[in-house]
């Protein structure tokens, strides 16, 4: 009987050892897989990111342009009324007085 004990004990000890095994490689295949998705989720975040920032680049430099074709014109306009008011005026300009 005692060798029925032993022989039944290390079975038991070889299948809680290939269990163990076993879960522990499905755990490490399981966590591997969820940080591939983790990084590929950062690169696709940052590559978000820098999209972003360039798109803001983009902006602030067309405002910046905005602002001095704005600045351009309000000068322009100035000079022009204050021509104007000289009595210059363009050689195709209609006198309506």
């Amino acid at each position: 009987m005692e060798k029925n004990k032993k022989v039944l004990s290390e079975e038991k000890t070889k299948r809680l050892v290939v269990a163990g095994t076993v879960g522990a490689v499905l755990l490490a295949v399981i966590l591997l897989f969820v940080m591939i998705y983790q990084l590929i989720s950062i690169a696709v975040y940052n590559k978000r990111i820098d999209n972003y920032n360039a798109k803001i680049v983009e902006y602030e430099r067309l405002i910046k342009e905005g602002e001095n074709s704005k600045e351009t014109f309000n000068a322009l306009w100035w000079i022009e009324r204050e021509a104007r008011e000289l009595g210059l005026v363009y050689p195709d300009d209609f006198d309506l007085n």
